[in-house]
Formats: structure tokens, C-alpha cells, sequence
């Protein structure tokens, strides 16, 4: 028989968790007469048990406490199965959830996880069984997760992630890419390839790719050349400015992409490092249903 409550998967690392968070949900479901179950997310394979568990038991209503790891992580065990995924925002980012429309204040996204039975399907990417919802990318931002820690995030916030670019600028020079979009290759000498769900940089009002949408069926490519003044310039205007862009390149588009490099670059999907090139990236069409306004 299906259960009409929901398990709530909570990530106490996320960058702004705080204790109150669980009264909060408690007493929301609670006045709505959801039952609520919690679990506090300690390893990567607790979460694969709990929610096979819930499913086996007929649960179906899932929610994703903390940032955008955590929304990736109980997505890619909920891929395949009915569910309905919320999201209430305690990260650093919270890409994703801005995205969708999900409310930042954590009381509006409690409140929308409580009473929405709208539900909307997105694309994500596949990488090796792991889905995300952003980006993969391989060189400059991969290498910029390395000069961070989870306390300079949670007190930094977004800025955290500029700060970590520019130490990273230091050491990445341009590297030999190859790119298989599709079936074809595409050559190219940049500092970061960039392959882009949403196409958006942080927050929606910054854009990366102005054509980029999370549900239809395709990811976008983008190149970096260099990290020259001028070229680390244009790329500021062309994405506060969303003007057409002049720095940021578009490789291509497509639903499978093959990042390969001539030399060792490390890997990262929406901000965690997955790992070296070569990296392969399946699109999987609206494959998660979360719940949105």
C-alpha cells in the first residue's frame, strides 16, 4: 500500500543547516497531518539504503535537505522510480532549487513542499551512475574546488566559489581538449570546457548560455580560451550583461558528450570533483520529478 508521508534526507554539512531546521519541518508537516520521517545523511550509502527502504515500503515523497550535492545525490537513487523530489535550499547555492522556482527562506520551502502537488520533470546528466542537474565541467573550475573548505563556504556563501577561481587562475593554463558531442570531434585549446544543463552561472539572473533550458533533451558546450585580462574581462560583461557572448565560446550542443585532454584535468559536477578526464556525459531526459510552485 502507498504511503502518503515523506522521508526527509538532511545534510548537517550543507552551508546553512541549522538544528531549528528539523522543528521547522515538524511542525509544518505535523499541521498538515503529513507524517514526516528523518534521516541524517552520515555516508554516500546510507542514503542509497534508506531510500530503497522507503520505496520497497510504498514510499513516494522524498525530501532533499541541504544543498546541491544532496539534491544530486538522492536523485541519482530515485532516477527509475515514482517519486516526487522536494527541495528545501540549506546549501551553499542552491543553484537548482532557484532554477525551479523553489523559495530560498527555508519557511516558504517548507511550505511549498507541504502543500504543492505540482510536480515538475527535468533533464539531468549521467556520469558514471551519478546524475546532476548543472554542469560537468573539466580544468579552471574543477581545479578552483581544491582551495576550498566547507567552513570558508558556509561563512562566504556564493563568493566562495569567486575566491576559489581566482586562486586557481594562478595554476591553469590552456590545455588540449578534445570534445565528442554526438558522435563528432571538436578540437579545442581552452583553460575550461564547460557543458551546461541550465546555462545558468550561480543564480538565474546570470547566464552562461541565454538558449540552455533543464528540459530539452540537449546540454550545451562552452569553452574558455585563456585567462588573460581582456579575455577574463569579456567573460565578466558577458554574463552580468548577458550580452552576446564574446569570451565564452559555444562548442556545441547535444545529448552525449566525451570531455577528453591531452594532459591530467580533474573533473567536477555541480561543485564536487568527480574525478579525472576523460569524463562521458549521457543527457537523460526529464528523468526527476521535484516538486515545484
Amino acid at each position: 500500500m502507498e504511503q502518503t508521508g515523506f522521508l526527509a534526507l538532511i545534510s548537517k554539512k550543507a552551508g546553512h543547516f541549522r538544528p531549528d531546521l528539523c522543528r521547522e519541518l515538524s511542525r509544518e508537516f505535523g499541521k498538515a497531518g503529513i507524517p514526516l520521517k528523518f534521516h541524517f545523511i552520515e555516508h554516500e550509502s546510507d542514503v542509497e539504503v534508506e531510500i530503497a527502504n522507503a520505496l520497497k515500503n510504498g514510499c513516494r515523497n522524498f525530501l532533499a535537505v541541504g544543498g546541491d550535492g544532496t539534491v544530486d545525490l538522492m536523485a541519482s537513487h530515485l532516477y527509475q522510480h515514482p517519486h516526487r523530489l522536494g527541495i528545501i535550499p540549506a546549501g551553499t547555492a542552491n543553484t537548482l532549487a532557484r532554477v525551479i522556482g523553489v523559495p530560498m527562506t527555508l519557511k516558504k520551502a517548507i511550505k511549498l513542499a507541504v502543500s504543492s502537488a505540482k510536480t515538475r520533470a527535468v533533464d539531468c546528466m549521467e556520469v558514471e551512475g551519478r546524475l546532476y542537474f548543472q554542469n560537468v565541467s573539466a580544468g579552471l573550475s574543477s581545479n578552483s574546488l581544491d582551495h576550498m573548505d566547507q567552513k570558508e563556504k558556509a561563512r562566504l556563501g556564493m563568493f566562495s566559489y569567486v575566491i576559489g577561481v581566482a586562486r586557481a587562475s594562478w595554476n591553469t593554463s590552456p590545455s588540449n581538449f578534445e570534445v565528442i558531442i554526438d558522435g563528432q570531434k571538436h578540437q579545442s585549446r581552452a583553460v575550461e570546457i564547460h557543458v551546461t544543463n541550465t546555462g545558468v552561472l550561480g543564480r538565474p539572473q546570470y547566464h552562461l548560455n541565454e538558449t540552455s533550458h533543464i528540459d530539452d533533451g540537449k546540454v550545451e558546450v562552452l569553452g574558455l580560451s585563456d585567462l588573460s585580462p581582456v579575455t577574463v574581462v569579456d567573460a565578466v560583461l558577458d554574463v552580468l550583461l548577458r550580452r552576446k557572448k564574446r569570451a565564452i565560446r559555444l562548442v556545441g550542443e547535444g545529448a552525449q558528450v566525451i570531455i577528453r585532454s591531452g594532459a591530467y584535468q580533474p573533473a567536477q559536477g555541480d561543485g564536487d570533483v568527480i574525478g579525472p578526464t576523460p569524463v562521458t556525459i549521457r543527457v537523460i531526459p526529464k528523468a526527476v520529478n521535484f516538486i515545484v510552485p
